[in-house]
């Protein structure tokens, strides 16, 4: 290879270092914001996607969706027909007869005449309300027990504003365990039921 003179090689050198300019900035001016936009659109695409298979799993589910909302329908249905109607004090005083057997050792012997309002917990809710105060004298185990049976039995129910208080047996030992107790039941109505 023949000598450059010192200006040719000068220019040559310029040549490169201006062709090797020309192709970073083709790089990062065009290809690096070409490759940005291929991930975004990749994201994008893996976005669409779990969207996709998220609505292609509401379409496969929704007969099953559709069944448990017919079941849960026929449940409510049923509690609702247990529901209160009618003379609700007779009501109530039928129920406990039925439901305080004598394994609970419970005795209520005051209840209130019910009283019939909206529902206070949740505003527009499709059913009214009843309560009715309770008074009684129990030992604490049967009382707790008679609670969540009550509870569990009436799925409607509620107890509300339980206050226990030691009971009237000062004289008896075994009556020196039991304890006065007053709560409120709180039971749904459905609004024609009235």
């Amino acid at each position: 290879m023949n000598k450059l003179s010192k200006e040719k090689r000068s220019q040559l050198i310029l040549v490169a270092l201006l062709a090797v300019g020309a192709m970073a900035g083709l790089w990062f001016c065009l290809i690096s914001y070409q490759q940005g936009r291929l991930q975004v659109a990749a994201r994008q695409i893996k976005d669409t996607q779990k969207e996709i298979e998220k609505t292609q799993k509401v379409v496969r589910e929704a007969g099953l969706i559709d069944a448990e909302l017919k079941e849960t329908a026929q449940k409510l249905a049923a509690v609702e027909l247990d529901m209160p109607s009618g003379d609700l004090y007779s009501w109530f005083i039928s129920r406990f007869k039925q439901f305080n057997v004598p394994s609970y050792h419970v005795d209520i012997p005051q209840l209130s005449q019910p009283l019939v309002g909206e529902v206070t917990i949740l505003s527009g809710f499709p059913y009214n309300q009843a309560t009715v105060s309770v008074a009684g004298t129990a030992f604490f185990w049967d009382l707790g027990k008679f609670l969540a049976d009550f509870e569990n039995r009436f799925p409607y129910a509620r107890i509300q504003n339980l206050a226990l208080e030691p009971g009237p047996g000062a004289g008896n030992p075994e009556e020196r365990e039991r304890l006065s107790f007053r709560m409120e039941i709180v039971i749904l109505l459905k609004p024609n039921n009235l």
